[in-house]
């Protein structure tokens, strides 16, 4: 997997607010960005499932409903799009790098 191409997939989709996370790439990528945006302190090796939990229970109040209107954000959409994922056991050492890539 190309890097580049999880990250420009989600941003695209979050600016468009439409689409969903394809994979764990995209997923670890999304994740790590509500890492940083709201200051969440996880770590960079977690592992898929440990991640799916946290991210369902710090987005346990979003509705799995398309946000929808002018009013709503691109965090809105990113965390809708987390909310919706569910990832599979496949973790490499490109997800950590995805997670934290911060540029």
């Amino acid at each position: 997997m190309i890097p580049l191409l999880a990250r420009q997939s989600i941003d695209r989709k979050v600016s468009d607010h439409l689409s969903v996370i394809v994979g764990n790439y995209e997923y670890y990528y999304a994740c790590g960005l509500l890492n940083r945006r709201l200051s969440l302190g996880l770590p960079s090796d977690i592992k898929p499932q440990d991640l799916f939990e946290k991210m369902q229970d710090l987005l346990k109040d979003i509705t799995i409903e398309a946000p929808t209107g002018d009013d709503v954000t691109d965090e809105d959409y990113l965390k809708y799009l987390v909310k919706r994922y569910e990832p599979d056991d496949r973790y490499d050492d490109q997800m950590k790098e995805l997670f934290t890539f911060d540029g």
